[in-house]
């Protein structure tokens, strides 16, 4: 639980650290062209975006919210994708950069796919139980208003001098 719950609070400090982190490290190990940094500039953003979509997409969901830990396939996901994104801040590799997006698209895709199965799980539990109230049995003599009276005085009882 202690991992799930770092990973929690970790993913929103990444939306931050990871992209500057690529930025820095690029410039710091090895960008020869002027132009990297440029093109950096533009991505590290875009890099941030996706980070914090992910993120609201995992904390979307009421059993991460109310447990402030993320399911152990979030943590799973996040620590392959920042692990690939921190090692990109070392290495200029192509593939490392194509494993980044491609985690990226993946990860978003089972982010949402684990929400819309929640709620589902969660809307059909509540429909469940509004059928099974609805087709209780009332026995004669059970009051159902459970001594709630609504009288409404309308013009025509009522007589004016």
């Amino acid at each position: 639980m202690m991992i799930r719950r770092a990973f929690y609070y970790w993913q929103f400090i990444a939306v931050i650290f990871l992209p500057l982190w690529v930025l820095i490290g690029r410039g710091v190990f090895g960008s020869s062209v002027g132009w990297d940094f440029v093109l950096f500039l533009v991505l590290c953003p875009i890099l941030a975006f996706a980070l914090l979509a992910v993120a609201g997409l995992t904390t979307a969901r009421k059993s991460v919210r109310s447990e402030r830990a993320v399911s152990w396939i979030d943590a799973a996901l996040l620590a392959a994708w920042h692990a690939v994104i921190i090692a990109y801040g070392f290495v200029d590799a192509p593939l490392l950069a194509a494993l980044i997006v491609l985690v990226a698209v993946g990860g978003f895709w089972v982010e949402l796919w684990q929400l819309v199965t929640e709620t589902r799980n969660r809307f059909t539990t509540l429909v469940e139980g509004f059928e099974r109230d609805a087709q209780r049995p009332t026995h004669p003599g059970e009051r159902l208003d459970n001594g709630n009276v609504i009288i409404i005085d309308t013009d025509e009882n009522r007589t004016f001098n």
